[in-house]
């Protein structure tokens, strides 16, 4: 995946100052921008054609909880305390947005935030509360809806992503304590499933046969995949991975479902989810622990790429297993989207900015 492979089509703005470790894109009017939110709650979207960045106030007033289950979860010793004697919730970016992304909620371009493990944290309480997800309109930085409960993100939000299905933008959180939640955004942020999973909270979603399915994983050596319609897990545990699992995809290859997953193990690993047998040998050439995975299909090839501390984002061929092309090296891979219908990999460096490749020209 070296230059003379892979071409670079926009640069665009980067905000090293960003409360996430990512750098989403979404179209917005027709053009795709990256979307960032900076510790000061500014909400930034940067066009990734021209260059130019716009920025907002991100509402951080209102994005304290309801108070009809804020005040009923016992967080203090007092039972029942008067409104003006009720800790005061502290809006805090840097926890608000710990994680990021962004999606089309009714075709209106929406920023979806998952909270650190001290997102819900009140003035003169210590203990630690745990993380909300929110959901705000890109265009004008106010609050949609309201603020969904995670009561079991005790440790906050470790993974946050949605899939849109027949029923609606489905939004999915999971964290470190093992928790899967799934709310209905179209339906007003009613919830699809409150799941167990493994601890240390990665997560990846998909459409499976039109259901939407989550697979968690985490501290174990083993995935659990789950139809989050049913709240049921799929089968027995996926095993065969080596822990700490980091990073999880489900992605179509040769007209079956497959889940992609690595992490401290160095390697990817594949099953096929109907027979949730290990497929081909462990896909290795990172010295380091793979943190971000994304996959794609281009021109009818399942591709996936992979990036790592140890400073390589790397192709892979899903089908056969194999390397596409050399590593890219110096860029920390963000996202894989589209763009006018081309599939892209957008990257980030401190030398170079964003930068947004063609892979069509990559799997050449």
């Amino acid at each position: 995946m070296t230059g003379d492979r892979i071409m670079r089509r926009f640069a665009g703005h980067s905000h090293h100052r960003r409360c996430h470790e990512t750098t989403p894109v979404i179209e917005l009017d027709g053009v795709p921008v990256t979307v960032s939110v900076d510790g000061d709650g500014t909400l930034w979207t940067c066009d990734l054609i021209g260059g130019e960045c716009a920025k907002r106030p991100l509402e951080l007033d209102a994005a304290r909880p309801e108070d009809d289950w804020y005040y009923e979860n016992g967080l203090w010793d007092e039972d029942d305390p008067d409104e003006e004697e009720r800790p005061k919730f502290e809006a805090d970016a840097w926890e608000i947005v710990s994680k990021l992304t962004v999606a089309h909620l009714d075709d209106r371009p929406v920023v979806i935030t998952g909270g650190g493990r001290h997102d819900l944290h009140h003035r003169g309480h210590n203990d630690t509360v745990g993380g909300a997800v929110r959901v705000w309109d890109l265009r004008t930085g106010r609050k949609i809806g309201k603020t969904l409960p995670s009561w079991h993100h005790s440790l906050g939000v470790c993974s946050l992503t949605t899939v849109t299905s027949d029923q609606g933008l489905i939004a999915l959180s999971s964290s470190e304590d093992g928790r899967l939640r799934a709310w209905n955004l179209t339906r007003g942020g009613e919830s699809v499933a409150d799941i167990h999973g493994s601890g240390n909270g990665a997560m990846g979603a998909g459409l499976v046969d039109g259901r939407p399915v989550a697979v968690t994983g985490g501290e174990d050596d083993s995935l659990q995949a789950w139809d989050l319609l049913s709240g049921e897990q799929i089968g027995e545990n996926l095993t065969g991975i080596e822990p700490v699992v980091r990073a999880i995809a489900i992605t179509e290859v040769n007209g079956r479902a497959v889940v992609v997953a690595g992490g401290d193990g160095k390697a990817l690993q594949r099953w096929d989810l109907t027979t949730q047998e290990l497929l081909g040998s462990p896909m290795t050439g990172h010295t380091s622990s793979i943190h971000t995975l994304e996959t794609a299909t281009v021109a009818g090839r399942a591709i996936a790429l992979t990036d790592s501390p140890d400073g390589t984002t790397r192709l892979w061929d899903l089908a056969s297993g194999q390397h596409i092309g050399d590593p890219l090296t110096g860029h920390d891979l963000q996202m894989v989207t589209e763009t006018a219908g081309t599939p892209v990999a957008v990257t980030e460096s401190p030398e170079d900015g964003i930068r947004v490749w063609d892979l069509t020209l990559a799997t050449r």
